[in-house]
């Protein structure tokens, strides 16, 4: 959950770390935040542009539905208007517009703010680059595993895998390709280039070093999943450290964005066959 080595090596590599630019498993060089010095946010800027960028998002989805509810709902607004919102909200059209609004417009507001930095490079500053089919293949065997343990952990404590929000944006989003392409793509690739990409950018290059900017991005992605009780923002703690060691590891935004997409595919596929 570290970024990439400085662009114009060639084919050459730096000790520690492996030809796709990750670092050797046991190399102590999981310190090094792997980014290149003096081309991106500092850790104060990266957490007030941060606030900025979940208000941005947040902003988006509450006007996004507000607009829906304004043009869709009977009646006058003024009336119960948090109840319109949330009768909006929890139909499954408006849910993936709301979303997909949300999303692309903060994934474009994070690469203007990382192009606000003098000297960065955005591929470089998110850490987008290829990977190996073999490290990818390999992390998502590691995902398998974590799914697995997440399904034990589920059936001990009688726990169900679908929550009541994602059932019922499923049973009324028409069309149902639209929550498709919300949740399996366009969510998932804003999460992580927020999280995993521009917070992981800043806080791995402070005291916090890569480890503590794994953890502590785990923690905040848990807990905007407020519609999850407490065991399901656990696992998604859980799943976030994964996200984040893959980051670290390969060097590479575009592992966790995978393997954030194939979960939440089997979410939804979950969910399907339970409909």
């Amino acid at each position: 959950m570290a970024a990439p080595p400085v662009a114009g090596l060639g084919e050459m590599t730096e000790p520690g770390t492996t030809s796709d630019g990750g670092i050797l498993p046991g190399d102590s060089g999981i310190g090094d935040s792997r980014l290149p010095q003096a081309s991106q946010w500092g850790v104060f800027a990266t957490v007030i542009w941060g606030a900025v960028i979940i208000a941005l998002s947040a902003g988006l989805q509450l006007a996004t539905l507000f607009a829906a509810a304004k043009w869709y709902r009977a009646g006058p607004l003024e009336t119960d208007l948090w109840e319109l919102l949330g009768a909006t909200g929890s139909d499954g059209y408006f849910a993936s517009l709301a979303f997909l609004v949300s999303a692309v417009v903060s994934c474009a507001a994070i690469a203007g703010i990382v192009k606000l930095k003098r000297g960065s490079v955005l591929r470089e500053y998110l850490g987008i680059k290829p990977v190996s089919l073999r490290t990818m293949l390999t992390w998502i065997g590691l995902l398998a595993v974590l799914v697995t343990f997440e399904g034990f952990i589920m059936g001990a404590l009688d726990q169900s895998f679908t929550d009541d929000f994602g059932s019922a944006i499923y049973a009324t989003a028409n069309p149902a390709w639209m929550l498709w392409l919300a949740v399996t793509v366009v969510v998932p690739l804003f999460e992580e280039t927020f999280f995993r990409g521009f917070l992981f950018a800043g806080l791995a290059s402070s005291v916090m070093r890569p480890i503590g900017a794994v953890v502590v991005t785990a923690g905040l992605w848990a807990a905007i999943h407020m519609q999850y009780d407490a065991v399901g923002m656990a696992l998604i703690f859980c799943l976030g450290l994964l996200l984040g060691a893959a980051r670290t590891a390969t060097g590479s935004l575009l592992v966790p964005v995978a393997l954030h997409a194939l979960e939440n595919g089997l979410a939804m596929l979950r969910t399907a066959a339970l409909q």
